[in-house]
């Protein structure tokens, strides 16, 4: 099995790990898809990892910050509508101190369904609550990009809805502001198989791009969170 990678993988892994087996790392890379040199580099040398950026979601992400900095110039009430397991916990965790660099305590809030009488997702009742407490945009993470009844509901009710989620798409896209979710990418984009909390970050660092001059704490001071739902989900 190990002659099916050629010599210079091995080369490599040894030059940038020499800590690791090489050999045996050689041959799980190659069957893992690492078929070119410059592949490598970032993957096993976190000094030399690219990290591919945010605006790759294309006009998804351009359409989900300019909504949150019309919230934030207008003063508008935003909730972020998470999840209960690691992942949704951690990724509301993310929004809620990402977006805190950008809209004041009154302006931000967060809802977390009960997972004994909610369930997963949005629903009708939260976002009826949401609205008599003056929520004019709803931010999910970990969820939301099948609630295509939910998200009517909460249009009707004058709701905008962002979308950050990494479940299975439906086939028709759902009435929302931005549906920032990685199955839109091809099988091997490096952001492909991002979990909910990456993707709730990815939404933070267009932010901080887009309105570098505001932040005061460091984007990754998040980061911490982000490997937490990472490995867990």
């Amino acid at each position: 099995m190990a002659s099916e990678y050629p010599g210079w993988l091995l080369k490599k892994v040894q030059a940038i790990a020499p800590h690791l087996p090489g050999q045996y790392a050689a041959q799980l890379l190659w069957q893992r898809g690492f078929r070119e040199p410059e592949q490598l580099d970032g993957f096993l040398n976190a000094d030399e990892y690219q990290p591919t950026p945010p605006s790759a979601f294309g006009e998804e992400m351009d359409w989900a910050i300019a909504r949150i900095i019309q919230a934030q110039e207008q003063q508008e009430r935003v909730t972020i509508w998470g999840d209960f397991d690691a992942d949704g916990v951690t990724a509301t965790s993310v929004l809620w101190e990402g977006l805190g660099q950008f809209l004041s305590s009154e302006q931000l809030n967060y809802v977390i369904p009960n997972r004994l009488k909610e369930s997963h997702g949005l629903n009708c009742e939260g976002i009826t609550a949401l609205k008599q407490t003056g929520t004019q945009l709803i931010i999910t993470c970990d969820t939301g990009c099948t609630n295509v009844t939910e998200i009517k509901y909460a249009n009707d009710l004058g709701i905008d809805v962002i979308v950050t989620d990494h479940h299975t798409l439906i086939p028709n896209r759902p009435p929302v502001v931005a549906l920032i979710n990685p199955r839109n990418f091809e099988a091997g984009h490096p952001l492909a198989t991002l979990s909910g909390v990456a993707v709730a970050y990815k939404l933070v660092e267009a932010l901080y791009l887009a309105q570098p001059d505001i932040p005061e704490q460091p984007l990754d001071e998040l980061l911490d969170l982000v490997a937490i739902g990472l490995i867990a989900d």
